[in-house]
């Protein structure tokens, strides 16, 4: 395999990293459609400077090195046992090296306690779709168009957009991942039965355990209960479908 190196995105790289994943976003977008710009989010630009900086702000960026040169970037974030990969480019003088089958590798291998890993990229970025798909080992779950949304969104910027997953065995790291979330929750369930109805903290607590409850988390979390994987002695109330649910139904949430 390639030998590759993530080392943490520098401050003073931050300018480059952006011009150098705009670079490698518009390739992709120039080789599928040549002089079209109907799929850029900013003049002449597939990948804006906004949503690059806001994915460096939120997550975890990475520069990719080979033999001590700059040949690509990353961004990930990570929550307890699930993982989302916000940007991976590679310097398109560099393609068809490797390098980013290695740097997904190293992420994997830097978050052993990831069991669920998600990305999404555009509809006609084909390179891509076979990275993740036939390469990384990543499944379409989701397509987001005029007829189905990003949730919770409305300028439309994720529209034409594929959703990847990647499930990974449950390890040990996860599975500690996932009863640190259970324990929280759970914690945030007893405080909120204990609180008076008029209480202003208590619709803040149910907002958030109806969140956890809807999520695919939720359902991580309750088969694993299902299948013997935590501990006896865990508490794991918010994992019953009849105590979180009653507690929701009965403050209408």
């Amino acid at each position: 395999m390639t030998e590759i190196k993530l080392l943490p995105l520098e401050e003073s790289d931050r300018e480059q990293f952006i011009k150098d994943n705009q670079e490698a976003f518009n390739y992709g977008a120039l080789e599928e459609f040549g002089l079209r710009d109907d799929n850029f989010e900013e003049d002449g630009e597939i990948i804006s400077r906004r949503t690059i900086e806001e994915s460096i702000n939120e997550g975890s960026a990475f520069r990719i090195f080979q033999d001590g040169k700059k040949v690509g970037g990353a961004v990930i974030k990570t929550e307890y046992d699930h993982g989302e990969l916000e940007l991976l480019f590679v310097s398109p003088s560099v393609h068809n090296n490797g390098i980013g089958y290695a740097a997904w590798c190293e992420i994997e291998d830097m978050h052993p306690e990831v069991a669920v890993w998600e990305t999404i990229t555009p509809y006609f970025e084909t390179r891509n779709i076979h990275f993740y798909v036939n390469r990384c080992g990543f499944h379409i779950v989701e397509y987001f168009c005029e007829q189905h949304s990003f949730p919770n969104e409305e300028d439309g910027k994720h529209s034409d957009m594929f959703r990847f997953e990647k499930r990974l065995p449950v390890s040990h790291e996860a599975l500690q991942e996932q009863i640190k979330r259970v324990t929280h929750y759970e914690d945030i369930m007893q405080t909120a039965l204990k609180l008076n109805e008029g209480s202003p903290e208590l619709r803040k607590l149910l907002i958030e355990l109806r969140a956890y409850y809807v999520s695919d988390a939720w359902k991580r979390d309750f088969t694993s209960d299902e299948a013997g994987l935590f501990p006896k002695e865990l508490k794991r109330g918010v994992l019953s479908e009849d105590g979180i649910y009653n507690l929701l139904e009965e403050y209408d949430i």
